[in-house]
């Protein structure tokens, strides 16, 4: 992984906003990012907040669908509500890649600040159509709603050619002129998950679309981009990136490894204990690496 020498200027990150929206049409007018990190429990989520207070910086949890509804979205919001009396700046949380309306609707009422109503394996009319559900769903409610053009490679996610993941710049243009969605995550040549080559991100079909669209961009598959592909993108209008499984890959292997460690003896608080440092490590580094900012 990639490391910045250069030390950020936090001033610029903490700012504190009337609301997420107007957060993001700020960082996208100022070319700045917001980082979004996959959470799973009160552990991972302690340490992304812990990191945030440490460098001084706005920050965003997210919860993956089977996160949410393993633990709810009204327990998830409750557990982030807690830990927000703890943090220095804003935490906001947001449900990812959702392709049900119905369960961002069931976030939208339990509280979270964003969701994700993710299309991009329909047509665009259908995407269309569930966006337009969510965001009128969410008006009322003042939550930011993200959608999704083109396709974010791994999980599962096949492609055969570039035009099969990278977004289509008049798709981009329709969905966002007839939903009047928030931010748009769009398909760029990321990859969720670790990849067996450096993703290759089409800075061109990125520009045109930056180009094309006022919309805060958000940049998918974080754990994998180097980072100065990372700040190329803000500068181009990504307002938002999302990390995982960095996240959770770390959470797992060295809980893993404490526990083997530890035996019949093994005990939550005292094994997450020795496992939170190394995922502080880890989130603190792209938090880096996403506010590292060119003077």
């Amino acid at each position: 992984m990639d490391t910045v020498i250069k030390q950020l200027p936090k001033v610029i990150y903490n700012k504190q906003y009337n609301s997420l929206k107007d957060l993001f049409i700020d960082y996208r007018n100022t070319q700045r990012c917001l980082p979004a990190f996959n959470v799973n429990d009160n552990y991972d989520l302690k340490a992304v907040v812990e990191s945030a207070n440490e460098m001084d910086t706005n920050v965003m949890v997210m919860t993956y669908p089977p996160v949410a509804e393993l633990n709810t979205p009204e327990v998830f919001r409750s557990l982030v509500d807690g830990f927000k009396k703890h943090a220095k700046n804003n935490v906001y949380l947001h449900l990812d890649h959702s392709t049900s309306v119905d369960l961002c609707k069931r976030a939208i009422d339990a509280g979270y600040d964003s969701v994700m109503i993710d299309g991009s394996q329909v047509s665009l009319q259908e995407n269309i159509n569930m966006t337009n559900q969510v965001v009128d769903y969410a008006k009322s409610a003042g939550v930011v709603v993200e959608a999704e053009i083109g396709k974010i490679m791994g999980r599962g996610v096949k492609v055969q050619c570039d035009d099969d993941f990278l977004a289509s710049v008049a798709h981009v243009k329709q969905l966002y002129d007839e939903t009047g969605v928030d931010i748009i995550a769009v398909g760029i040549g990321t990859a969720h998950g670790f990849t067996p080559t450096e993703p290759k991100i089409h800075f061109k079909r990125l520009q045109e679309i930056a180009t094309a669209v006022t919309a805060p961009l958000v940049l998918h598959g974080g754990t994998g981009i180097p980072d100065a592909d990372i700040q190329k993108s803000i500068k181009m209008g990504m307002s938002k990136i999302n990390i995982g499984t960095i996240v959770h890959t770390t959470y797992m292997k060295y809980a893993l490894k404490e526990i083997l460690k530890a035996g019949d003896s093994a005990y939550p608080p005292f094994i997450m204990k020795a496992v939170l440092p190394k995922i502080k490590a880890v989130v603190k580094n792209r938090l880096q690496a996403v506010n590292y900012h060119k003077s």
